[in-house]
């Protein structure tokens, strides 16, 4: 799979498909987005490859190290400290997110109440 930023200076693929999908609804995710949440696919670090670009690093909280394109600021991918060998990418920024559907819903109790979840 591959993808890139919206400006397309930074280019990325992964090896292979994410071990998990997840729309995360917390604060931190809520401001970097500019919406009431993210979604994210994890894989292992070695699975992930920048192809073009190098994006900036910013580390959002003593917990997460994330990533952006300095030209067009669009998220590249956040790294929990925890766990350095995982690489989250946000689903919007493959080409083809349509299969990247979230198996699971994080931090929902800091979602904003009039966000309704299908909880089928």
């Amino acid at each position: 799979m591959q993808g890139n930023c919206h400006c397309k200076a930074i280019k990325f693929e992964t090896t292979a498909t994410p071990y998990w999908i997840g729309a995360c609804y917390c604060s931190d995710c809520q401001k970097i987005s500019g919406s009431t949440h993210l979604i994210f696919a994890g894989f292992k670090k070695n699975q992930f490859k920048i192809l073009q670009g190098t994006p900036k690093e910013y580390v959002s909280s003593s917990e997460v190290t994330r990533s952006f394109c300095q030209k067009c600021s669009s998220l590249i991918m956040f790294v929990y400290k925890k766990s350095p060998n995982d690489v989250f990418i946000p689903t919007g920024i493959f080409d083809n997110p349509a299969f990247l559907e979230p198996q699971e819903h994080i931090f929902v109790s800091e979602k904003p109440p009039w966000v309704k979840l299908d909880t089928k």
